[in-house]
């Protein structure tokens, strides 16, 4: 998986809980409920699945993975590649190339940040009420996502509610070439000690690898 993918793996769990326009009021109310549960958690884990499908093009990946979040600290963990960030700098961490990309938060044009989450001023989607589900005994409720911005990717995005707790479940983005990708999550924890080191880079472990600053 390359960075491109890795960043496409974190907009669609950060997209979740971010900037909502003026739209459906059970949509937005529903959503702005789930952003107050989120909002709550000193530190989430979650491990999911994530799929992309492209018809036209042959092409389909099945991949799993793990997000450790705390505070303003995350570490994602897919296909070999970890990913952290510290609070001031982003560490991508290929063990199979045996490199290291590092790049400062502040070079970032768009950075991303779990405190995203609780950021409703940004705007970008109207909210349209969907279809509801019963999936392993849980209530789930999809909020449909329309850009409305032009040089958006997607035709739209469909988030996953669990009703009852308010939690996020699936996210589907329905790509505007073809291309369909889905995060589902399949466990989550919150509120569980995470050691500090986690999100702590340590140079002396990739004293082989090769170190790249941006």
């Amino acid at each position: 998986m390359n960075n491109k993918n890795i960043k496409s793996v974190l907009v669609l769990f950060f997209v979740a809980f971010v900037g909502f326009s003026q739209s459906d009021q059970h949509a937005r109310e529903l959503l702005d409920k789930v952003s107050e549960v989120y909002a709550g958690f000193e530190t989430m884990s979650m491990s999911f699945a994530y799929q992309l499908d492209n018809t036209a093009e042959g092409i389909s990946q099945k991949e799993k993975g793990t997000i450790l979040v705390a505070n303003d600290k995350y570490k994602l963990t897919i296909m070999g590649i970890q990913q952290l960030f510290d609070g001031t700098s982003i560490y991508t961490i290929d063990d199979l190339n045996e490199e290291v990309i590092i790049q400062d938060e502040s070079s970032l044009e768009n950075p991303l940040n779990p405190l995203d989450f609780f950021d409703f001023h940004k705007e970008g989607y109207l909210l349209q009420w969907d279809i509801a589900q019963r999936v392993s005994g849980r209530d789930i409720r999809y909020v449909k996502l329309i850009p409305t911005e032009s040089e958006s990717q997607s035709k739209y995005l469909l988030l996953g509610i669990d009703t009852a707790r308010k939690h996020l479940y699936k996210i589907i983005d329905l790509g505007i070439n073809g291309t369909n990708t889905t995060f589902t999550v399949e466990e989550f924890a919150a509120n569980t000690p995470i050691a500090p080191k986690t999100f702590v880079f340590d140079v002396d472990k990739y004293a082989n690898y090769y170190i790249d600053r941006f």
